[in-house]
């Protein structure tokens, strides 16, 4: 439990549902022959998907700060 809460705080994944994200280039490479080169996209913050963001009310959204790439 301890990495999820890490990738948390970090912005490797969502904040609140726990997706994790990655650039659309490292997306390309799941399912081929390279799938073992794709890395996970940290943000450096704690960040929330867009899904999430989208789910939030006007004033939880002053609160969290939305992602800058999609989930897988």
């Amino acid at each position: 439990m301890g990495e999820i809460a890490e990738d948390m705080t970090d912005g490797t994944c969502c904040q609140l549902c726990g997706g994790y994200f990655m650039t659309e280039e490292n997306q390309e490479k799941l399912g081929t022959e390279k799938e073992s080169e794709a890395t996970l996209f940290t943000h450096g913050y704690p960040v929330v998907c867009w899904d999430c963001y989208n789910d939030l009310t006007g004033i939880e959204k002053k609160q969290y700060r939305k992602a800058e790439v999609e989930t897988l």
